[in-house]
């Protein structure tokens, strides 16, 4: 694959949980226009599948990858529930995942430079992961409150990064990229959220479950009003919203991924004229 000419590319991938999978069809369809991105930047799922491809998986692999873990019963091998005070899963089991998946990657060790976004709940501020364990900071910027312990580090407490910058465009400026392709996966459930259906499992009790309900779609709102206001005045050259079945969720939907990421394809198929013309150097004369 080619680099751009002088041209730097940004790429910006949104979280969104299982809807994340759909980033997995945009990178194959630059792949296929033989579109290499210069920087990354990536939020929660899409910080998962940024730092995946910046470690050298390619989109078949973060594929199968996906596909192997379809099931439910593959996904809950990656739980690890804990006492519900920090929350729900404690997250040691993902952090061996995400290690296992990069080869023990560290962010000097990657073919594209990468930055992951969390927020520090000590201090309210977000942050940018850029040295050190991939795998660490994959599993910060994944870690939604009240699903997953925040990720304390040097006085920190790290948490997704969707609370503050779900869709990191600024960030991927900042990297020094001249044209920015943002991909934004997240859109809001309708009817009872994903929060609703997870206060009501029997494992939950009422008064625990209700608790849980209230907060996450307080983070719902939090995230989807951020998601206007950064794109708003941090708007891409590019923007890609891949038409996603509102019944995919957080956690619900991982079993669709070949339908994800094909619609992550067909998203991204229609910005490649126009993005390749923008990247391709003025002639002088």
């Amino acid at each position: 694959m080619q680099s751009n000419t002088g041209i730097k590319l940004g790429l910006a991938l949104s979280g969104g949980g299982a809807r994340g999978l759909a980033h997995i069809g945009v990178l194959r369809a630059l792949e296929n226009a033989n579109i290499q991105p210069d920087y990354l930047a990536g939020t929660s799922m899409g910080g998962v599948i940024a730092a995946g491809y910046a470690a050298g998986l390619s989109p078949d692999d973060l594929e199968q990858i996906a596909l192997k873990y379809a099931s439910v019963r593959k996904l809950w091998r990656l739980a690890d529930p804990t006492l519900p005070r920090r929350g729900l899963f404690q997250g040691e089991r993902l952090l061996t995942f995400f290690d296992k998946q990069m080869k023990g990657a560290t962010f000097a060790d990657l073919r594209i430079p990468l930055t992951l976004i969390a927020v520090d709940l000590n201090n309210g501020q977000e942050v940018h992961l850029q040295e050190g364990s991939v795998a660490e900071a994959v599993r910060a910027t994944v870690s939604v409150p009240g699903l997953l312990t925040p990720v304390e580090n040097n006085g920190q407490r790290l948490v997704d990064g969707g609370l503050l910058n779900n869709v990191p465009v600024d960030v991927v400026r900042e990297m020094g990229s001249d044209v920015i392709l943002a991909v934004d996966v997240y859109t809001p459930k309708k009817g009872n959220s994903f929060w609703q259906e997870m206060g009501h499992k029997r494992f939950l009790s009422g008064t625990v479950g209700e608790l849980i309900a209230v907060l996450g779609d307080s983070l719902d709102l939090l995230v989807r009003q951020q998601n206007v206001n950064m794109l708003q005045d941090n708007p891409p050259d590019f923007l890609i919203c891949p038409d996603i079945p509102v019944d995919v969720t957080v956690v619900t939907g991982y079993h669709r991924a070949a339908e994800l990421i094909s619609l992550g394809e067909e998203a991204a198929a229609a910005t490649l004229s126009d993005l390749q013309t923008s990247l391709t150097p003025i002639k002088q004369f």
